[in-house]
C-alpha cells in the first residue's frame, strides 16, 4: 500500500480514500492490492460506504460490457460510494480489464524470470571465479609438495608463492 493512501485513511479523508480505491482497480484489474487497501480502509473508517442509491444507467448484457460502460459505472460509484456499487464496479472491471490483468501477470512473470536468470548468472560467474582460484591454489600446493620431495628450493618457494596468492584470491571471493 502506498503511504499516501495510508495517510488518507488515518486522516479519514473519505474523498481521497474512495477515489484511490476505485482508481486502484483501474490500475490493476486483478484486485490484489485493491483487496488489501479495502480491508485497511474498512477497518479504520466506519462510514466508508454510503447508502446505496439507484443507478442512473441501464446494465447491458455482460458480453456488451466495454470501457465506456466501465466508466459509466465508475462515475456512478464516485458519486455514490456504496457497497453494492463497489461490488458491481469490481465485477465489471474484472470483465472489461481482463486483457490488462493478463498483461500485468505476464509482465510480472517475465520480471521474476529475468531476476532468477540474473541470480543464476551471478552465482555461475562466482562459481567459475572460485574454480579458477581453487585451481591456482591447488597448483601452488602441488608445486610446493613436488619441490619439497625433490629438494628443489626454487620450486618449493615458487609453489608456496602461488599457493599463497591462490589462497588470498579464494579468501577475497568468499567475502563477496
Amino acid at each position: 500500500m502506498k503511504q499516501d493512501f495510508i495517510n488518507a485513511v488515518e486522516n479519514k479523508n473519505l474523498a481521497k480514500v474512495r477515489i484511490s480505491l476505485s482508481n486502484e482497480l483501474l490500475l490493476d484489474p486483478r484486485g490484489n492490492t485493491f483487496g488489501e487497501m479495502l480491508s485497511f480502509a474498512m477497518s479504520h473508517i466506519s462510514n466508508l460506504f454510503e447508502e446505496n442509491k439507484e443507478a442512473n444507467y441501464s446494465v447491458p448484457p455482460q458480453e456488451a460490457w466495454n470501457q465506456e460502460f466501465l466508466f459509466e459505472v465508475k462515475s456512478d460509484l464516485d458519486s455514490n460510494f456504496s457497497k453494492e456499487k463497489l461490488a458491481f464496479y469490481e465485477a465489471v472491471i474484472k470483465v472489461v480489464g481482463q486483457s490488462k490483468a493478463q498483461e500485468i501477470d505476464e509482465t510480472e512473470t517475465k520480471e521474476r524470470e529475468r531476476s532468477e536468470r540474473e541470480k543464476y548468472s551471478d552465482k555461475k560467474q562466482r562459481t567459475r571465479i572460485n574454480t579458477t582460484n581453487g585451481t591456482i591454489t591447488a597448483g601452488g600446493t602441488l608445486l610446493t609438495i613436488v619441490g619439497i620431495c625433490t629438494g628443489k628450493t626454487l620450486l618449493t618457494v615458487l609453489g608456496g608463492v602461488v599457493l599463497i596468492v591462490g589462497g588470498v584470491m579464494l579468501y577475497n571471493d568468499s567475502r563477496k
